[in-house]
């Protein structure tokens, strides 16, 4: 098995190429991280979360995964923060930041 740092930079490929033409005027920041086995995805999301937002995200995740080994799972965690609230990134790497005034 790869390092983390190693599956990190896979990972960070990965999403960039997958968010192509996937990012929706409400989100506001996507982060990810790998702890052992296991891709997140952390979804910041402005307003309602809708079953499009949900669909969109799932899609994302599977184009993700397709570049992933089989002893990878993914796990996506969405939550709403409504703007101008402050995003506190806890863990991972942020991959898209919206500009906001």
């Amino acid at each position: 098995m790869k390092s983390n740092y190693e599956n990190i930079k896979r990972l960070k490929l990965s999403i960039q190429s997958a968010l192509l033409g996937a990012i929706t005027a409400n989100m506001r920041n996507i982060a990810i991280d790998i702890n052992e086995n296991k891709i997140i995805l952390y979804f910041f999301i402005n307003g309602e979360i809708s079953d499009d937002d949900r669909e969109n995200i799932s899609i994302i995740e599977t184009e993700i995964i397709a570049d992933f080994e089989d002893d990878f799972d993914i796990e996506s965690i969405i939550k709403r923060i409504d703007s101008p609230e402050l995003i506190v990134l806890e863990r991972g790497y942020s991959v898209f930041q919206r500009k906001e005034c």
